[in-house]
C-alpha cells in the first residue's frame, strides 16, 4: 500500500512538472517585425498587433512605434494566431505561428484598400450595320 502511494505521488509530481514546463515563459521567445504599407512600403506606426494562444486562448497586444516596429516579448512556448489592425488598411491575420526557444521575426504589409485603383475597361461596341 506504501509502495503505491509513493508510485502515485511520484507520477502526480513528475505530470505537474511536465505542465509547468510547457508552458513557461522563456527568455528569448518573441515575435518581432515591420509592418509596412504594401503600396508605399513606408512603415506603419500605431498599428495594434495581437498574438492569441491556441491552447490557452490568452492574448498579448502591443503596438508598432514610429518605425513601424513591433516586439511581443517574453512568450510562453505555443503556437499563436497573429492578427494586425489598422484604420482603413484591411486586417492581416497569421494563424498557427510557433514560437519556442528563439525569436520569430514576421514582417508584416497592410493594404489600404483606397489606394488600389479599381480596374476600370474602356470596352470597344463594334456594331454591324
Amino acid at each position: 500500500m506504501k509502495v503505491l502511494l509513493i508510485i502515485s505521488c511520484f507520477l502526480f509530481f513528475c505530470c505537474q512538472n511536465t505542465n509547468a514546463a510547457r508552458n513557461t515563459t522563456c527568455k528569448d521567445c518573441s515575435f518581432t517585425g515591420v509592418v509596412t504599407d504594401a503600396l508605399t512600403k513606408k512603415p506603419i506606426p500605431n498599428v495594434v498587433v495581437t498574438a492569441k494562444t491556441i491552447e490557452t486562448n490568452e492574448a498579448y497586444k502591443v503596438t508598432t512605434d514610429e518605425f513601424g516596429q513591433y516586439q511581443l516579448p517574453s512568450l510562453p512556448n505555443g503556437t499563436y494566431n497573429l492578427r494586425f489592425e489598422y484604420d482603413n488598411y484591411r486586417t492581416v491575420e497569421k494563424r498557427n505561428v510557433v514560437v519556442k526557444k528563439s525569436p520569430a521575426k514576421l514582417n508584416i504589409e497592410l493594404i489600404n484598400p483606397e489606394q488600389i485603383e479599381e480596374d476600370h475597361h474602356n470596352w470597344l461596341m463594334k456594331f454591324d450595320i
